[in-house]
């Protein structure tokens, strides 16, 4: 209901011609402590990023580097381009990454039908069932990349307009267009290991035996 009767152009003046004087401190305390809980949450997700791709960084190292990162990104945008505008671009190009990356996410969970074995996920070595390839599934990070092509060129941006979107008469559909492409890609390399549905029964008191994502069937426990 604010939105529609305060000047969206200068929120910070709006806003304080409708509230209280008293108000404003606290408001502004709020405000920076809801940053400051959200920013933590952030940076301990990002501390993760780094190691969780392969690189040997210690996690208060790779929060360092993306506090550097932000830092110096938030200073390009405040004094040195619109800011309003520079996080408008990079919400639009995160969607050619984010898009296809929760596209490969999902496919992969309907794919195994959400089976997952912890112990087996965090399984960091060459025989664990989800190294694949020198650590790297070449089934999701193709797919990452033709999805990420495919957004790219239907992005609409102002920076940058890819042929798709000129084409279509600058129609962005860079997040359909993503999404659509990695989610097929991947079911499409994944589909000649895809696991049974079920594992089979137990011989001679053995236990059942584990899904082996690597060649589509089960090994013995």
């Amino acid at each position: 209901m604010a939105a529609t009767t305060l000047d969206t152009a200068d929120p910070q003046s709006a806003l304080t011609a409708i509230l209280p004087s008293w108000f404003g401190p606290a408001f502004l305390l709020a405000i920076v402590l809801g940053a400051v809980a959200n920013n933590a949450m952030t940076a301990y997700s990002s501390g993760l990023a780094l190691p969780a791709i392969g690189l040997r960084i210690r996690r208060s190292r790779s929060v360092a580097l993306d506090g550097a990162l932000g830092v110096a990104l938030t200073l390009y945008a405040l004094l040195v381009s619109n800011f309003l505008d520079t996080v408008n671009t990079v919400l639009e190009f995160m969607v050619a990454l984010m898009g296809p990356t929760v596209a490969v996410y999902a496919t992969d969970i309907l794919w195994r039908r959400n089976r997952y074995s912890g112990a087996e996920l965090t399984d960091e070595t060459p025989a664990g069932p989800f190294w694949y390839t020198a650590g790297v599934n070449r089934a999701g990070a193709t797919a990452l990349a033709a999805g990420t092509a495919a957004a790219v060129l239907c992005l609409a941006t102002v920076p940058w307009t890819g042929p798709v979107a000129a084409a279509l008469g600058g129609t962005d559909l860079s997040l359909p267009a993503g999404i659509l492409v990695a989610s097929a890609d991947y079911a499409v390399m994944m589909r000649p290991r895809r696991p049974a549905a079920s594992p089979p029964p137990a011989v001679s008191g053995n236990p059942p035996a584990a899904p082996d994502p690597r060649r589509g069937g089960y090994r013995n426990g």
